[in-house]
């Protein structure tokens, strides 16, 4: 720091001596008193923070606007991954069938129609979008495509062995899998739609015998099974409590219950008391088991305290669902026929 520091004291100053008259130039004693310590850097802080202009009131909103404005930046595209995760099952609601001819056809267009028209269908989005970074809502999608194909197989064989071929029923069961795109389901449910108008005209109502019946519900206790081995596989490969595997398991298994719901809840049943209970039974256990929603996975230990396991508990709801379906199945068949029927039906349909 400069500091220019005067004290008492007596300052001589010596001038040449100078020739005034041919006389010497006498000395001059200069004797000055200051009691005051001055701080040079101080002096310039002050005068230029005098000189810097003061901002105004629109100046600082303006700065906090722009700072609000990178925040959003940066926060915007989380936020989106966020929203994009939505797979519907937040209200799942059973199908009107009174607009349907063949209402686990429309169930099935309708399913459809949600994901690729309103959802959004991940194995679309272009690699920047938020929707491609997500792991959960493919799996979900994926399996529920593969059901909902493989239900449609079923449905088309039986239709053929019935003496009743569609054309647009073969071709909705051939558009329909797990590898699909958009536009493949969007023609699947032109193609569907047109099948049940085409019922409609003809007035022709296409009730299920107990053994068509049957091996749809066969099929639908298969995705259990299929789940059940997922979320075991995933169990074996854990390598932590936040596992990629448990999601894609957890989610394949909500994908494939939604169909299973949707399926149930269009198909005809039984008009007896007990076969209806039982049906309602099975209709709330694939619910609730469509509507578990984890944010994220967590693949802990079961009876961790810190980390819950969301596969766990996924697998309990689709045992409960499986047993149900089971229970609903024995009341239209004798027990025997559902492996009999699982058997016989179509290779395409349960692989």
């Amino acid at each position: 720091m400069s500091v220019l520091q005067l004290r008492r004291d007596m300052v001589v100053v010596e001038e040449e001596k100078a020739v005034e008259n041919d006389k010497p130039f006498p000395l001059r004693t200069i004797e000055a008193e200051v009691t005051d310590v001055i701080d040079i850097d101080e002096v310039e802080e002050v005068s230029d923070e005098d000189d810097r202009p003061r901002k105004s009131f629109f100046q600082h909103v303006r700065r906090w606007f722009n700072a609000l404005i990178v925040v959003a930046a940066v926060g915007a595209y989380p936020a989106m991954i966020v929203a994009d995760s939505n797979v519907g099952d937040g209200d799942i609601k059973g199908l009107d069938r009174t607009n349907w001819s063949a209402p686990w056809a429309g169930g099935a267009a309708t399913i459809l129609e949600k994901h690729f028209n309103e959802l959004g269908w991940a194995k679309d989005a272009p690699a920047w979008s938020p929707m491609a970074r997500l792991t959960a809502k493919p799996a979900f999608q994926s399996a529920m495509a593969e059901s909902v194909g493989q239900f449609l197989v079923l449905a088309n064989s039986q239709a053929v062995s019935a003496g009743r071929e569609d054309i647009d029923l073969s071709a909705a069961s051939r558009l329909v899998t797990a590898s699909s795109t958009g536009d493949q389901l969007r023609a699947a449910r032109d193609a569907l739609i047109n099948y049940d108008r085409r019922l409609r005209r003809r007035a022709a109502a296409l009730p299920e015998t107990p053994a068509q019946l049957t091996a749809k519900l066969a099929l639908i206790d298969s995705w259990a099974m299929k789940s059940q081995e997922d979320i075991a596989r995933s169990a074996a490969l854990a390598s932590g409590p936040i596992d990629q595997s448990a999601t894609t398991a957890v989610y394949s298994a909500k994908g494939r219950a939604m169909a299973a719901f949707i399926f149930i809840d269009t198909m005809h049943w039984p008009q007896n008391e007990q076969a209806a209970a039982a049906r309602t039974t099975a209709l709330e256990a694939w619910k609730a088991a469509a509507a578990f929603h984890p944010l994220v996975v967590l693949n802990g230990s079961p009876d961790g305290s810190v980390f819950g396991n969301h596969a766990a508990s996924m697998g309990f709801l689709i045992g409960q669902a499986q047993a149900a379906t089971k229970a609903y199945v024995d009341l239209i068949a004798p027990a025997p026929a559902l492996a009999s029927v699982a058997s016989a039906a179509p290779a395409g349909a349960l692989k």
